[in-house]
């Protein structure tokens, strides 16, 4: 990812209380004006009244949409991001635990679980992963 974004395709195969780790470069920073004013109102009013202040009006302000998609993963389970692109104010403001390597987010998350089934979803707009029970 060049810019911080939460990608929807996790969302189906989450399972509750699982964990989805978020590696991104950043490359590009952190994103929109409107992507970061909706983030940084996220983080200081919470995800219930966010989602509030979401759910009052009619039409969605630009960028909204994205912080709502990390809302919904929330919802689900826990969302951890490694980067090295983003400031502190930044990382701050993604409303997500900042993890310090993938290696030992996955290994915490697989003991934590007590289930080493991990997927792992390249970036691109055609992946749809999709579980299916053995």
């Amino acid at each position: 990812m060049d810019r911080l974004r939460l990608p929807a395709a996790p969302l189906d195969i989450l399972a509750p209380g699982g964990t989805l780790i978020i590696a991104s470069q950043c490359s590009e920073g952190f994103g929109s004006e409107e992507f970061r004013a909706a983030q940084t109102r996220l983080v200081a009013l919470g995800p219930e009244r966010f989602l509030a202040t979401l759910t009052a009006k009619s039409l969605a302000d630009i960028d909204e949409w994205q912080t709502e998609m990390q809302l919904k993963a929330m919802r689900i389970g826990r969302v951890q991001l490694y980067t090295q692109g983003l400031d502190a104010e930044e990382q701050r403001i993604t409303g997500v635990e900042m993890i310090g390597s993938v290696d030992t987010a996955v290994a915490e998350s697989i003991a934590r679980h007590g289930d080493a089934a991990v997927a792992i979803i390249p970036e691109g707009p055609y992946v749809v992963p999709i579980h299916a029970p053995p």
